[in-house]
């Protein structure tokens, strides 16, 4: 079975926003046709540096958590937005960002590319229903990329 990998990259300071988002992404995972990566997977010993960049090289799809520490992060932009900008470039990876909180995304070179929800209405400005309903809608739009991405998973969505 074709797999996409998704990466995701957040801030340690944004992680609660990664336990939120990995329920609504559980169903496509279980169903064997993307498997989802993030740094919590490094095992104690492991070269963690190497790990990130293998992870980030399998990856179909990365997926930004966006916030202003996201976006502060030295290591984030010198190593991992930068290599996923690179990817993009060469047309292997698709660049797929959320704003989870109020940034200066606009002086960054994601502004470049289309988030998956209103960078006005950044998931901490919402209402805990209304969150939820986003991030539905985000998981579906996440479907849609990786469906883009590899024709097998199309015939899932």
């Amino acid at each position: 079975m074709a797999r996409a990998d998704i990466f995701v990259s957040y801030s340690h300071a944004d992680s609660n926003w990664l336990k939120r988002l990995k329920p609504y992404l559980k169903p496509l995972e279980s169903s064997g046709t993307m498997t989802f990566w993030d740094d919590t997977q490094i095992k104690p010993g492991a070269k963690w540096r190497d790990e990130i960049k293998q992870a980030l090289q399998r990856a179909k799809v990365a997926v930004l958590l966006v916030s202003q520490s996201f976006l502060a992060s030295d290591f984030i932009t010198d190593e991992e937005l930068r290599t996923a900008l690179e990817a993009e470039e060469r047309g292997g990876l698709t660049i797929f960002w959320i704003a989870v909180s109020s940034s200066t995304y606009k002086n960054s070179p994601i502004e470049q590319f289309q988030a998956a929800n209103n960078p006005d209405r950044p998931l901490d400005s919402l209402k805990p229903a209304e969150r939820n309903a986003e991030l539905v809608k985000i998981a579906g739009k996440i479907q849609e990329t990786l469906a883009r991405v590899n024709p097998y998973i199309a015939r899932w969505c």
